[in-house]
């Protein structure tokens, strides 16, 4: 560029200046400019025409698409503005100011101002908004501008937000949860929004700040509700509360309770009841359509749920809880309603591991199935129950039968309570009895030497665990000794009673239950002290004496005593009644005694010393049997427990094998005429016996009604006796009985297989 052409350039700089500030341009200038035109006008290259053409500009705010109305617009706390500016020589900067003050500047296309006018009063003294003149300038490399102004007014106040009716940490729930709220700007509002979860809800298009929240269309939880307020000035206010949403019931557990259980007695339910988000309200119990309970505001819903008052079968138990939204849940539960029998509890050691099987079973008095279950080795309960609707007081009949076979046949033993009820006997404690081992501890014959050839002795020892008897041909001592197997109960000594009936003398010798190997019985050893000669009178009510019997006990303590660890000292029958009484021998030297006595069809059993007379009753009693029946012919009163003991006297032969049977049946001999035996279960039908019982040929060996001292009914006797399996002798000291059996003149004891 030449000297000339460089103070045209600043020439034209200056003059667009100087036109900006109204002032005038130098004179000198203007002459000085004349001069060196003329003298540029001479040279041989011209200069290229400077460029004068401003930029070609415009631009325009965010949030104000149209800025050609004369009103003011008002902007907030900041401008952002796009300029659009060309040039054929191109664009040096783009500057904004407001009055006159430079605010911003821009030199790189696309151009953008960002102008942060915070600091600007708004408003005047008066409340009237202050007038700026917001001037945009772009200049080009020439130096060529082009200004454009507009007036604007800053303000810089955000709306408020305020009153709005959703607390924080709120709990709603349902379709219609109205929010209302309010909001104030200092000159108006362009737009109110609210958002759920940042997505829009609702768009306020009036002054009626409210909006719904429909749950339901939520998540439960955590939900926030955003109100944005936006005004002229584009400030925008925003208010964020945080709510929790709750759709959901409470929520139900019922934890002794499954699908399809059985239920058979009152159930204790205890719901557990509890709600993630709201209170529960209440609690309602349902089975099938009637409403057990309604619990509201309670902490605690437990209720005793009786199926008794309830058909038996297939029912539905509806819990229904509600919080305190309103929001309902429900929980079914199928449960199957029984009628619970009896509760059977075995003892360690109860099964017996000789024997094939062992069942127990329930039927109805008429003999028809309810209930059978199997006994194995590691049965500690068993509970029978029915689905027969029956009450807590229907009568029914409870059967245990045991079953052994072998080689060259089998034996079946049952035992059966009769007039049983749920509400008097819901419970039975079975005990293991004694068992004991197959294999004698010592050599059986011990020699027996010094007595007189010529006397006629005998010893006939019987006690817990041991029997023997005096072999008068080989001079020897016959002893079978086993120890009990079930539990720690066995006895130190054995009794050996001899009588002599030629000289009519009783002696006796206790040893030690561990016999040396070189024992010999000896005449010596046997001892009269303690021992005396009795007699008892038996007095006939009706009719004339016929015959008699009696068998007397000892126990050497009381543990012996509670556990029947017994000694037999004497046992004697007599067809006689001699002048005088019927004699009998007793021997002091033990703790305790137990006897019996049996005058005609009159048998008594009591704890103590004999009496010196008894008195037989005034009962009658006789049976029939046909078709598994046994129908009584019975008078007199007083009485409270009958039993029928059927017995195989003899093996039955059936294809080979001999089959034995025995079945103890108990009832209430107050009120039953007719005794029938219980169908067999089908697990029950393969036994040896059951030819027998479907041919109605088993053979009734005895039928007997008695009473016991302190138990005043059936009911009673079950209780005290029955329930926990105790010896009769232990809860009443005198039992009294009348007995028709098959052989005249025969009391058959029933063996204590479980029921006694």
């Amino acid at each position: 560029m030449t000297f000339v052409s460089f103070f045209i350039h600043k020439f034209y700089e200056i003059r667009a200046a100087n036109d900006r500030t109204m002032n005038k341009f130098p004179s000198f200038l203007v002459s000085l400019f004349i001069v060196l035109s003329s003298c540029s006008s001479d040279s041989e290259d011209p200069t290229p025409e400077p460029d004068s053409i401003p930029p070609q500009m415009d631009f325009s705010i965010t949030g104000f698409p149209n800025t050609e109305d004369d009103d003011p617009i008002v902007v907030s706390n900041q401008i952002r503005i796009t300029v659009d500016a060309q040039d054929d020589g191109g664009i040096a900067k783009i500057e904004a100011f407001i009055d006159n003050q430079k605010v911003a500047e821009d030199a790189t296309a696309p151009y953008e101002l960002i102008i942060d006018v915070s600091s600007y009063t708004s408003k005047s003294k008066t409340g009237k908004f202050t007038d700026y003149t917001l001037r945009i300038d772009a200049t080009d490399t020439s130096g060529n501008v082009t200004s454009k102004e507009l007036v604007i007014n800053i303000d810089n106040e955000l709306p408020t937000i305020s009153q709005v009716s959703l607390e924080e940490g709120a709990i709603i729930g349902g379709a219609v949860n109205t929010v209302t709220f309010t909001i104030s700007d200092n000159e108006g509002l362009k737009e109110v929004k609210t958002y759920l979860n940042n997505e829009l809800l609702s768009e306020i298009i009036n002054e009626e700040y409210e909006t719904n929240i429909d749950t339901q269309q939520l998540e439960d939880g955590e939900n926030v509700l955003k109100i944005e307020a936006v005004d002229l000035a584009e400030n925008t206010a925003t208010f964020e509360v945080t709510f929790i949403s709750d759709n959901t019931g409470p929520e139900i557990v019922v934890p002794n309770l499954v699908e399809g259980q059985i239920l058979d007695e009152t159930l204790l339910i205890v719901p557990e009841i509890a709600d993630e988000f709201s209170d529960v309200a209440s609690l309602e119990i349902f089975f099938e359509d009637t409403q057990l309970t309604l619990n509201e505001n309670a902490a605690d819903y437990q209720i005793d749920f009786n199926p008794e008052l309830f058909p038996t079968g297939t029912g539905l138990l509806r819990f229904v809880a509600k919080d305190s939204l309103g929001n309902v849940s429900e929980r079914l539960i199928s449960i199957e309603l029984f009628r619970r029998l009896i509760t059977i509890n075995f003892p360690v050691n109860y099964f017996n591991p000789v024997l094939a099987r062992i069942y127990v079973f329930a039927s109805t008095m008429d003999g028809e199935i309810l209930d059978s279950k199997r006994v194995f080795e590691d049965t500690q309960k068993i509970i029978l129950r029915t689905d027969t609707d029956i009450n807590a007081d229907s009568e029914f009949m409870l059967t245990i039968g045991e079953y052994q076979t072998g080689a060259f046949g089998n034996s079946s033993e049952f035992s059966t309570l009769q007039n049983l009820k749920p509400s008097s006997l819901n419970i039975l404690n079975l005990k293991t009895y004694p068992r004991f081992d197959g294999v004698p501890t010592q050599p059986v014959l011990f020699p027996a030497t010094g007595f007189d050839p010529d006397d006629f002795l005998g010893i006939s020892s019987e006690g817990f665990g041991y029997g023997g008897s005096l072999y008068r041909e080989t001079s020897e001592l016959a002893l079978d000794r086993r120890r009990n197997t079930t539990s720690t109960v066995n006895t130190d000594f054995i009794y050996l009673p001899l009588f002599n009936f030629d000289l009519n003398e009783y002696s006796y010798h206790v040893a030690d239950w561990e016999f040396p190997s070189d024992f010999i019985l000896t005449p010596d050893l046997f001892t009269s002290e303690g021992v005396e000669r009795r007699t008892y009178e038996p007095i006939v009510t009706s009719g004339s004496y016929e015959s008699s019997n009696i068998s007397i006990v000892g126990y050497f303590n009381e543990d012996d005593f509670q556990n029947n660890v017994y000694h037999r000292i004497y046992g004697m029958g007599y067809s006689f009644n001699p002048q005088g009484g019927i004699p009998y021998y007793f021997n002091n030297i033990f703790h305790k005694y137990k006897y019996n006595v049996r005058i005609n069809n009159y048998y008594t059993e009591r704890i103590g010393e004999p009496l010196a007379s008894f008195q037989t009753l005034d009962w009658t009693v006789d049976y029939n049997f046909a078709n598994n029946e046994v129908n009584l012919v019975k008078s007199g009163n007083g009485h409270s427990v009958g039993r029928v003991f059927i017995n195989s006297d003899a093996p039955v032969v059936i294809d080979g094998l001999n089959i034995s049977y025995r079945w103890n049946l108990i009832f209430d001999s107050e009120k039953m005429d007719k005794i029938v035996l219980p169908k067999i279960p089908e697990e029950i039908q393969t036994w040896g016996f059951y030819q027998v019982y479907e041919q109605s040929s088993m053979e009734v060996q005895q039928v007997e009604i008695k009473r016991y001292d302190g138990i005043e009914s059936y009911d009673a006797y079950l209780d005290k006796v029955i329930k926990n399996n105790e010896f009769p002798y232990l809860v009443s000291p005198v039992m009294e009985s009348t007995f028709k059996s098959s052989v005249n003149g025969v009391y058959f004891r029933a063996p204590h297989f479980l029921f006694d």
